[in-house]
């Protein structure tokens, strides 16, 4: 039986990411934020490698790339071997207060 991809959004701010996962199905299956701090960053890789079964199961993680602030967090996602989207909204682009 092959396990569905584990799909992970990441909506990057300058202290405090928010994140979603989801099945592969389109079913949401965790969501939380995630300070950028190394301990933090240490807890997202421990969360997700809890619902990846390991190394099991693939992981996916989409991402903004815009402005730095996704930096280390892009690199130990590549690290860990799993597959990195860069996703970069258009300028343009409403934004909602305090992002």
């Amino acid at each position: 039986m092959r396990l569905t991809e584990l799909q992970v959004a990441v909506d990057v701010g300058a202290r405090t990411h928010r994140v979603a996962v989801g099945n592969g199905s389109g079913r949401l299956i965790d969501e939380f934020d995630l300070e950028h701090t190394a301990v933090g960053l240490s807890g997202f890789f421990s969360r997700l490698e809890r619902l990846a079964g390991g190394r099991k199961r693939p992981v996916a993680v989409a991402m903004e790339g815009f402005n730095g602030w996704a930096r280390p967090l892009d690199r130990q996602v590549l690290e860990h071997g799993w597959k990195l989207y860069n996703v970069n909204r258009s300028p343009g682009a409403a934004r909602s207060r305090g992002t």
